[in-house]
């Protein structure tokens, strides 16, 4: 799990204060996430949007069209994508709290940092299917939202 796409999206904004949502040409509408049970304020949270796509396993690079990511604070954060077509989308979250860019993981490659995944999916020895993690944007959708709670 460590190879997720987090630290890739989070060395590619790097040293911004904050993303902004990234706007993805279309009319779809915007996905709303709500990050609950962040256990401090060490560090960011990072979230990846990942687009529907024919690779195996989720989240991998190529599904990944955008990414977030704010100060770590206790308790619930918000993010938003604006403007995404319509289509299949998931999310992937981590709370990096020692700030060093990386999902860690122990020995076993099991996160030692929290995780969460859109509609709070869970996986079996792994992050979950990209359609358990999916929500649906349709045309002119207004604000679809989804949530995830982390785990630690």
């Amino acid at each position: 799990m460590r190879n997720l796409l987090f630290a890739t999206a989070v060395l590619c904004f790097g040293s911004a204060a904050a993303i902004s949502a990234m706007a993805i040409p279309a009319s779809g509408g915007d996905l709303e996430i709500t990050v609950e049970g962040v256990n401090g304020d060490a560090g960011k949270v990072m979230v990846a949007l990942h687009a529907e796509s024919d690779s195996e396993g989720f989240p991998d690079v190529k599904g990944a069209i955008a990414a977030q990511w704010a100060r770590a604070a206790p308790g619930t954060l918000r993010f938003v994508f604006l403007d995404l077509p319509p289509g299949r989308f998931a999310i992937a979250v981590f709370h990096d709290e020692n700030d060093n860019n990386e999902l860690d993981a122990n020995i076993l490659g099991i996160p030692s940092e929290g995780t969460g995944f859109s509609r709070n999916a869970h996986g079996s020895f792994g992050p979950p299917s990209f359609s358990d993690a999916a929500v649906e944007i349709s045309t002119d959708s207004g604000i679809t939202r989804t949530s995830t709670t982390l785990e630690y």
